[in-house]
């Protein structure tokens, strides 16, 4: 997360780990923060902010410390409102003042193994990356936000988007961006103009927002999702903007983890075959069988078949094969395959998706 194109990955770090507010070191300070740390872990892997809240997790949660590999105190500046949102399982520290974190990293085999078991998603590294064009009203006179004029805001969707696991990325506004941008192109939802001016960051998808603020304590935020060729949109009003910047990124965690994470059956198990051309060399297979390990959807991977330049795989898939193309298309290692022969499907019978080495 944070400025630039550098900035931009699908392969997300940290995915096991989480840092918590505590306020001491005593063993029962040390196992609550651990129990927090641990709902707080599970909403990154699983990405649902509610899983937590699931009957079949509490004892999970309650014995968290059976999943720790490692964990260490440091001192922090103190919770600030934009960064640290109040939450039900946070409730240890609130206060300005210099504050001491505990951060735990969880055993990710064990968690793993935890969540097959409760039937639940584990949303793996590669995940989609996304930029973020929010436009600001205030007493009349509409901006672009700007990272030296709005830091409280950035700070919510960024730290909100770590918590989430989800790359979130926003543009440099440097020059080029000013030029490549105008308010008008996000009030009108100019999306060529939009889309055009994110290329220098190839994000996966683009957020873009309008904050208006309605009266002195009321503003609204309408925002749009441009995911592939689907445009999702919604709206909030509150308060304060800092809040409504917030749950922004929190609302696009939630569709990325509906599309990629479905906890709605995953119990449910598809057979799915998958060709792989191209396939010519021991570094190519690795490569390809570290795409599909990494794939939150898949349960399992078999090679069925060998052909002189192709691979085929069986695959047991949770939530159905678009899912699983939403997956494979984030890896940078394979594509689909568009143009090929009738010919060539009928010598492959069974094989539901046809890709190759990019």
């Amino acid at each position: 997360m944070g400025y630039g194109p550098a900035a931009t990955a699908g392969q997300v770090t940290g995915l096991y780990s989480a840092e918590v507010p505590v306020a001491g070191q005593s063993v029962e300070q040390r196992t609550d923060g651990i129990r927090r740390a641990f709902a707080r872990m599970l909403i990154k892997v699983t990405g649902n902010r509610t899983v937590p809240q699931r009957p079949e997790l509490q004892e999970d949660i309650a014995q968290a410390t059976r999943y720790v590999q490692q964990f260490r105190y440091r001192l922090g500046a103190g919770r600030s409102s934009a960064a640290e949102p109040p939450a039900a399982e946070d409730g240890a520290v609130d206060s300005g003042e210099a504050s001491r974190l505990l951060t735990v990293q969880f055993d990710s085999a064990a968690v793993q193994r935890l969540l097959r078991e409760r039937r639940l998603p584990v949303w793996g590294r590669n995940r989609p990356s996304g930029l973020v064009w929010l436009g600001i009203e205030s007493q009349g006179q509409r901006r672009v936000m700007r990272p030296e004029l709005d830091a409280a805001l950035i700070d919510a969707m960024t730290v909100t988007a770590e918590q989430r696991g989800v790359p979130l990325l926003l543009p440099l506004m440097d020059l080029e961006d000013q030029a490549a941008v105008q308010v008008a192109d996000l009030w009108g939802d100019f999306e060529q103009n939009i889309r055009r001016a994110s290329q220098r960051y190839t994000p996966d998808l683009i957020v873009t927002g309008r904050m208006t603020q309605l009266s002195g304590r009321l503003w609204r935020v309408t925002w749009r999702l441009y995911h592939g060729n689907r445009t999702t949109s919604w709206s909030d009003e509150g308060g304060d903007p800092v809040d409504l910047a917030r749950e922004g990124a929190q609302h696009v965690g939630d569709l990325l983890a509906e599309r990629y994470a479905p906890v709605g059956g995953e119990a449910n198990l598809s057979p799915i075959r998958l060709r792989v051309s191209g396939v010519t060399a021991l570094v190519q297979y690795a490569g390809v069988g570290r795409l599909l390990q990494s794939q939150s959807s898949v349960e399992r991977a078999d090679m069925v078949a060998v052909e002189p330049d192709a691979v085929i795989f069986e695959l047991q898939v949770r939530g159905g094969i678009q899912v699983l193309e939403q997956g494979l298309a984030l890896g940078g290692v394979i594509e689909p395959v568009t143009d090929l022969p009738d010919a060539t499907q009928s010598l492959v019978e069974g094989v539901d998706l046809f890709y190759r080495m990019r």
